[in-house]
């Protein structure tokens, strides 16, 4: 396992130099001092030879048997110490100049690939996009070997998202449980594994590997924590793979930097569209929800309902045992409540129920439950017991949120004034809800 440079060696790498590519001024004269030399014994051989096999008389015929040995000894000469190397140089010439060419296409490529992931991150507006957004970068990543993102909600909490794109079998897929278990995570570094041995292989994989299978992986720091990590696979031995880690950890920036935008906003919004205390939902929150209800002219219930006598319990028990019973009530609500349904802390002990699809009747209903549930609930939490009082309408009490709220409210105050601890709803739904509420209570 060697942390993301390439090898020492340079093995596979090409060479930058300045005089990269160039012969030694030694070797090219050895190179003409042979050749000279062999063409030096050339013509010797084509000159003496010729005048000892044949007659002086026969000149032209010593000329052309001299031209024939000069060529038949110098031509290879020539060749092997000549036209051959400038050849071999020429060819390489031209295979690194197509190496330095390729390298810069995949450079080029690989630059415009990050200024379009760049942008496509800086327009996603939650961690759904920034998902989706990841999942294609990989793929156009690791097409063929195969890569993987692993992340968390937070530097502590377990893994909840594993994108695997590419040929990457189940054996080579990591499987840790959190951010802190990956040991590029704990180093903060990107890190190669040059092969699958079990010495050096990581320990989050989930199987034995063929031993030429090699990995990057880089961590996926956001907000400054490390929260996942981005991983691809390779072949032992492979300088791509060090590249690639290069790919990966520019990626895994970005990406992280754009996640802890995201989840920045998403804590500010919560912060002030949250009650500290109960958790639920804020006056903000409540004044959207029904203008949304309003605008959709849907059927609707609002309540509004508070604790019976709360000054008193904090006055005996002391104001932390009144945020136990605030809580309480809280959860409470939310018990009984759909995904749908809205609850919210009004303000001090009042809160408030947008209920969907209920009219003032069913609403009733379902807070007469919520009532019947708080005294087991306040055993339960060795909370001292306390009781509620609500006022119930629907949409049609009213024509605006703040007709609703105001008609809600007074009905609140009518229950408080008939001695708390009950539900009053308009005179409109008051005979239909007795009769719903007592058939309620015997079914308790």
């Amino acid at each position: 396992m060697k942390s993301g440079e390439p090898p020492a060696s340079g093995a596979g790498l090409l060479r930058t130099d300045t005089y990269a590519g160039t012969t030694p001024v030694a070797v090219v004269w050895r190179r003409y001092v042979l050749l000279l030399l062999a063409l030096a014994l050339a013509c010797a051989v084509a000159l003496v030879v010729p005048r000892q096999l044949l007659p002086d008389g026969a000149v032209g015929a010593q000329v052309l048997l001299g031209v024939i040995l000069f060529l038949l000894l110098g031509a290879p000469a020539i060749w092997y110490r000549l036209v051959a190397p400038l050849l071999q140089e020429q060819r390489e010439r031209l295979a690194e100049h197509a190496a330095k060419t390729h390298l810069a296409e995949e450079r080029l490529r690989t630059h415009e690939n990050n200024a379009r992931l760049e942008h496509a991150l800086e327009i996603a507006e939650d961690e759904a996009a920034v998902m989706r957004i990841a999942e294609q970068a990989l793929q156009a990543m690791a097409p063929d070997t195969g890569a993987q993102l692993l992340l968390a909600s937070d530097a502590d909490s377990d893994i909840d998202q594993n994108i695997t794109v590419g040929d990457m079998t189940p054996a080579a897929r990591c499987t840790i449980r959190r951010p802190r278990d990956c040991p590029t995570v704990r180093r903060g570094q990107g890190l190669v594994y040059e092969d699958s041995m079990s010495l050096s292989a990581c320990a989050g994989l989930s199987g034995k590997l063929d031993l030429s299978c090699a990995a990057a992986c880089t961590p996926v720091f956001v907000g400054g924590r490390g929260t996942g990590m981005l991983r691809s696979l390779g072949h032992t031995g492979d300088a791509e793979l060090y590249r690639q880690l290069q790919s990966l950890t520019f990626n895994a920036h970005l990406i992280g930097r754009r996640l802890a935008v995201i989840r920045s906003m998403a804590a500010s919004e919560a912060k002030a569209t949250t009650d500290p205390l109960t958790g639920l939902s804020n006056r903000r929150v409540l004044e959207a929800g029904l203008a949304r209800f309003l605008g959709q002219k849907a059927r609707f219930a609002l309540v509004i309902a508070d604790i019976d006598h709360f000054k008193k319990v904090n006055d005996t028990h002391g104001h932390d045992v009144g945020d136990r019973a605030l809580k309480l009530l809280a959860a409470t609500l939310k018990q009984f409540v759909r995904r749908e349904d809205l609850v919210c802390r009004f303000g001090g002990e009042e809160f408030v129920m947008l209920l969907a699809g209920l009219d003032a009747g069913h609403a009733a209903t379902l807070v007469e439950r919520v009532r019947a549930e708080l005294p087991r609930a306040t055993a339960r939490e060795k909370v001292p017991a306390f009781t509620i009082s609500a006022g119930v309408v629907d949409e049609q009490d009213g024509g605006d949120a703040e007709a609703l709220l105001r008609v809600a409210d007074g009905l609140l105050y009518e229950a408080k004034s008939l001695g708390r601890d009950r539900i009053v709803t308009s005179p409109r739904t008051e005979t239909h809800v007795d009769a719903m509420v007592a058939g309620a209570r015997g079914a308790w």
